[in-house]
């Protein structure tokens, strides 16, 4: 990914028209395959709700960087005794391009000590350093608002235009796409 900076992790509705608006709650990729985000999830436990993960990080010298994966498989992990203080776990249908966070080195013991004191499992998570402390209190319009101009800009840039001006140029434009053709090409032209 070129000159990207932190990523910011936030899962949103599906269906909604920008990230502002679909804003769930805010979580961590903790591998380039797992995003954990904090209780409740009502939104999880909802067959319904259609969800998916946007990473978004800013860049030098243009747009952000911008990924919507989807989830494949999610697990709630927590306290039986509060579970609105569980987190969950969910597994990315692909891998984020995106760096992931590094965390302190913890143990299942750090953990559960913090969790003796704290039964929300991101407290805990937050105490031990195994995410970042704060996060939770993101302001969604600031941290997301910029999100929306970079989507527009990506999907501006998405698209080329090369119609040629004659049949011998198109087939020539359309051949070179094509490893398999008898044509000389010149190879890319930018």
């Amino acid at each position: 990914m070129p000159d990207s900076c932190e990523a910011v992790v936030s899962i949103q509705l599906a269906t909604a028209p920008d990230a502002v608006s679909g804003f769930l709650g805010w979580g961590a990729l903790i591998d380039q395959n797992r995003v954990i985000t904090s209780g409740p999830l009502d939104w999880l436990r909802d067959p319904t709700v259609r969800f998916n993960v946007l990473l978004a990080s800013a860049r030098r010298g243009g747009p952000g960087v911008v990924e919507r994966l989807e989830v494949e498989h999610a697990e709630i992990v927590g306290l039986s005794t509060n579970p609105d203080g569980a987190a969950a776990v969910l597994h990315l249908a692909q891998p984020s391009a995106h760096k992931h966070i590094v965390s302190a080195a913890i143990s299942a013991e750090d953990i559960a000590t913090a969790l003796r004191t704290e039964p929300d499992v991101w407290t805990a998570l937050e105490a031990v350093g195994a995410v970042p402390a704060g996060l939770l209190q993101l302001p969604v319009d600031r941290v997301l608002g910029p999100v929306e101009e970079w989507e527009r800009i990506k999907r501006e840039n998405l698209v080329t235009s090369n119609l040629s001006p004659t049949p011998g140029d198109a087939g020539f434009h359309v051949c070179c796409m094509f490893f398999a053709c008898p044509c000389d090409c010149p190879g890319p032209w930018w």
